[in-house]
């Protein structure tokens, strides 16, 4: 069974947040989940947003960090030569 993508019509637009975030892609269920965390830090959903956002950047940024600090030792192979994987 084909899905038929899910368009919007020509006349509607997407609500925009604060000029920056476009909020067609959260659902009903998302967004009150932000309006709630917003609520309860007393901040905006725009800043729960960007903080969201700069939380998973800095993740990404940690991580590709982390590939360049491993340091790789060679193993030892049972017939007791060193190899360097």
């Amino acid at each position: 069974m084909k899905t038929t993508p899910n368009t919007r019509p020509s006349k509607v637009t997407s609500f925009i947040l604060e000029g920056r975030w476009p909020l067609a892609g959260f659902d009903q269920r998302e967004l009150r989940r932000l309006s709630k965390t917003a609520k309860r830090n007393g901040v905006g959903v725009a800043d729960v947003l960007c903080e969201a956002v700069e939380s998973f950047v800095a993740k990404c940024e940690a991580e590709a960090d982390l590939e360049e600090k491993v340091i790789k030792f060679p193993t030892v192979a049972k017939g007791g030569c060193a190899t360097n994987r």
